[in-house]
């Protein structure tokens, strides 16, 4: 059911109604996302017969404190149809305390293959998978696209198969779905081509970090993925000293995972040089998950998307919060004069150094502003500052275009995407010191002095701009 709530806000500084909203993560509350263990990422260990997989959900908890597993069947083969295993594991990992939430299925056969009686035996395989994973209360199974080379041969026979396979797992309450596993999979035009044909509740992507040839942009490709993703894959081969992944940036593709609403389980999934570096590399990938998880915790959201409780709007305009999208439009009154002001949405409290991160999208020609350390009265973008949102795709940096500090400072570029697609925006106050990050890249950091304190605010700008806010959030600094 839709969530909406129309305002038409006119007047000086009409304030809107009160719902109660909660303000911040308790200390206890669990992080914005759970983590899990992929199997693979032990399995120089499985391969050379230093573990079964048995023994898996004990060592997930005993060597990882991890409660949930993502199975492989290359560990179980013949498996899937033998009760007694299937039981004997169930009771090991319940006895762990340990969920067995996905199964990756390489082995079934080819989903998309040329024969249809090969697809169709591919289809039967993963459906035993399928009753395997019921039986052991798993939610989702992995399957691979695999087929004949040509991209649109393997897409309509991918598109036969997993709808019977969806359909089948439906029923059982299980989802199916294809990660970027190489070959097609990996091209984000063609596996989405997928998604959108098959077009069941239960099928999706399962989003791995890696998996992309080098000309694709990782980071682009995942956001894609995110609205269709039933699990998500966060791989890592390589760390830094400091612990972060020298081949992924985890806090901005775990941003990218959060700002797809997405708060299930981010599966851990290694690369270990020796059976014995296998689990440095789960202990390294798991510690990064989970200090992104309490930086994640402490940027909280500041809408409710019920109400607007804790905004004022200034100066009139229409305002739409539906589905965790807010909408500005119809705004009037601006000038570049510092003394006069025009319409805009404004935080009743005021912050001095924070974290703001937020996504908007402006329309075409469409004009807009994020506000911070603004005044109530007057100008905002002078009495603050004020990025500047316009419709800039392709534009020469300015003090005065897309993503500037308005009047005070250009951005060193310009990384906005066209009109009507979201961009993720960071911005960092802490003293005099003033960064932007814009789509992952930091595109201003300077030092200024105008304004230490004050309001966070949304522009709606003029009658012809159409501005859309989503996953607006603060950490106080």
């Amino acid at each position: 059911m839709k969530r909406r709530e129309f305002l038409q806000l006119t007047g000086v500084a009409a304030a809107l109604p009160f719902v109660p909203i909660r303000r911040a993560f308790a200390a206890d509350e669990p992080l914005p996302f759970k983590i899990s263990l992929a199997e693979w990422s032990l399995h120089k260990n499985l391969f050379g017969n230093k573990m079964t997989n048995l023994d898996f959900p004990r060592i997930s908890r005993e060597e990882f404190d991890i409660d949930t597993i993502e199975l492989v069947d290359q560990f179980c083969k013949d498996k899937a149809r033998d009760e007694g295993y299937l039981k004997d594991l169930k009771s090991r990992a319940d006895g762990e305390g340990v969920a067995i939430g996905l199964i990756m299925i390489d082995m079934n056969g080819p989903l998309g293959a040329e024969e249809k009686a090969e697809r169709d035996k591919a289809v039967d395989n993963a459906k035993a998978w399928v009753d395997a994973a019921a039986f052991l209360a798993s939610h989702t199974i992995r399957v691979n696209a695999r087929g004949p080379q040509d991209p649109d041969v393997l897409r309509k026979h991918m598109v036969e198969s997993c709808g019977k396979l969806s359909d089948y797992a439906a029923e059982r309450d299980i989802n199916v779905t294809i990660e970027n596993h190489f070959g097609h999979s990996s091209d984000p035009d063609w596996l989405l081509s997928v998604m959108r044909e098959v077009l069941r509740p239960n099928f999706g992507t399962l989003p791995d970090f890696g998996n992309f040839a080098p000309d694709v942009d990782r980071y682009d490709a995942v956001e894609r993925f995110m609205p269709y993703a039933k699990a998500v894959s966060a791989k890592a081969s390589a760390f830094n000293d400091d612990g972060t992944c020298s081949e992924t940036d985890y806090f901005r593709m775990m941003r990218i995972v959060r700002d797809g609403r997405y708060a299930g389980h981010v599966g851990v999934e290694s690369v270990g040089k020796t059976p014995e570096d296998e689990y440095a590399a789960v202990k390294k990938t798991r510690d990064l998950l989970l200090r992104i998880g309490e930086e994640q915790r402490r940027c909280h959201a500041i809408i409710h998307w019920e109400s607007l409780d804790g905004w004022t709007a200034i100066e009139g305009g229409d305002w739409i919060a539906e589905d965790g999208v807010l909408t500005g439009r119809n705004g009037r009154d601006w000038s570049t004069d510092p003394e006069l002001t025009g319409s805009w949405l404004r935080t009743n409290k005021m912050y001095g150094d924070f974290r703001l991160e937020l996504q908007y999208a402006i329309n075409e020609g469409g004009n807009s502003g994020v506000f911070f350390r603004s005044a109530a009265e007057k100008n905002p973008a002078f009495t603050g500052y004020e990025m500047q949102i316009v419709d800039g795709h392709g534009d020469a940096p300015s003090k005065g275009g897309v993503t500037s500090l308005y009047d005070v400072v250009a951005p060193s570029a310009v990384r906005v995407r066209p009109a009507n697609e979201w961009n993720t925006v960071t911005i960092i106050a802490k003293g005099n010191h003033i960064t932007v990050d814009m789509n992952g890249v930091t595109v201003i950091d300077t030092e200024q002095t105008r304004s230490d304190r004050g309001y966070i605010g949304l522009q709606n700008h003029d009658e012809k701009s159409v501005v859309r806010f989503k996953n607006i959030r603060v950490e106080e600094l």
